[in-house]
């Protein structure tokens, strides 16, 4: 774990000698196991939660990184003006992760067929990010464990986990293959803005443009763009995070049945 000379709250730019080291080390094994384990705890504790109090929970999530987000942005912007005199447009809430936010507050506030999609995507598309970056967290490459940069991420990601994983287990929804197909109609609704915003202004927002950084996959895009098929790009991630919302509800049906036989052996 990097431990050079530095203040929690540095910049990427100023923690000297800093170049990615705890990016798929220690750290990355240490923020790993212990989300796993706080997960599992806090869902216990709240798993039999009515739901106005899952609702309460939602809301407060939400308001909460919406505040976040700003304070971090507004952190970021501040180092980015005073360093380069730009504004560092790679902040905007376009991301995959970003969604959470338009999530939660539909999920805690709205009503209706928006309160429905909203929620089935925080039961699918927030697990598939949170996931995503507990597996590969991309932070480390710029801050070190011990920083604000890689404690925002780390915070923001492990909530995305939580918070879809409690909606699941507390049985605030049912989840059937339906809150796959609302969840993801959701992610296309917000993607074809998203998409729109990548190709007029060259972006890569929720890697629509150039897949950027997923392994193989990014190789794929590049071809396809060279071959001026840039078009099939978002087609190709779009089929990308519809496999992965699968999986989480195949999961699901794979832990509720081996939960179903444990319970019928004892």
């Amino acid at each position: 774990m990097y431990q050079g000379d530095y203040n929690f709250f540095d910049y990427k730019y100023n923690i000297g000698g800093y170049h990615g080291q705890d990016f798929g080390g220690i750290a990355q094994y240490i923020y790993a196991f212990l989300s796993i384990i706080l997960v599992i705890i806090l869902v216990t504790i709240f798993r039999k939660l009515s739901k106005e109090k899952i609702n309460k929970i939602i809301k407060y999530t939400g308001i909460f990184m919406i505040l976040f987000y700003i304070t971090k942005t507004t952190w970021e912007s501040i180092y980015d003006i005073r360093l380069f005199h730009n504004f560092n447009t790679g902040l905007l809430p376009f991301d995959s992760c970003s969604i959470v936010m338009i999530g939660l507050i539909l999920s805690g506030f709205g009503k209706g067929k928006m309160w429905d999609m909203s929620t089935s995507w925080l039961m699918t598309g927030s697990i598939v990010g949170g996931i995503s970056t507990l597996l590969y967290l991309n932070a480390f490459k710029y801050y070190p464990f011990l920083s604000f940069g890689a404690f925002y991420s780390m915070i923001w990601h492990f909530l995305m986990i939580f918070i879809g994983i409690l909606i699941i287990v507390s049985k605030y929804q049912d989840f059937t293959y339906h809150t796959v197909l609302k969840g993801f109609l959701f992610h296309l609704l917000i993607s074809l803005i998203v998409i729109s915003i990548d190709f007029i202004f060259d972006f890569d927002f929720m890697m629509y443009h150039y897949l950027g950084g997923i392994p193989i996959f990014e190789g794929i895009a590049t071809k396809l763009t060279n071959l001026n098929l840039t078009f099939l790009n978002p087609l190709l991630m779009l089929l990308l995070y519809f496999i992965a919302f699968n999986i989480i509800y195949l999961g699901y049906l794979g832990i509720t049945k081996i939960s179903q036989k444990v319970n019928t052996t004892i």
